[in-house]
């Protein structure tokens, strides 16, 4: 039996794997998200991920880009 996939969709409509997201997150960061808040969705947590790295980090998350490269 496979696993089900989670997709997201990043603000340009490019789809992208949760599982892959997950796994290319600031372990530091992702963590925070998750403590700090209350989230309901893997889109809503990729998304205020996305909007916290740009915050730490002065730069674009590289899963949000027009064209990720991954």
């Amino acid at each position: 039996m496979e696993d089900k996939k989670y997709y997201v969709e990043n603000s340009h409509g490019v789809k992208i794997d949760m599982d892959i997201a997950m796994s290319l997150m600031d372990d530091e960061l992702r963590e925070y998200v998750a403590y700090q808040l209350s989230l309901s969705s893997d889109q809503e947590f990729f998304d205020v991920y996305a909007e916290e790295h740009k915050k730490r980090f002065g730069e674009e998350w590289e899963l949000t880009k027009k064209s990720p490269c991954y």
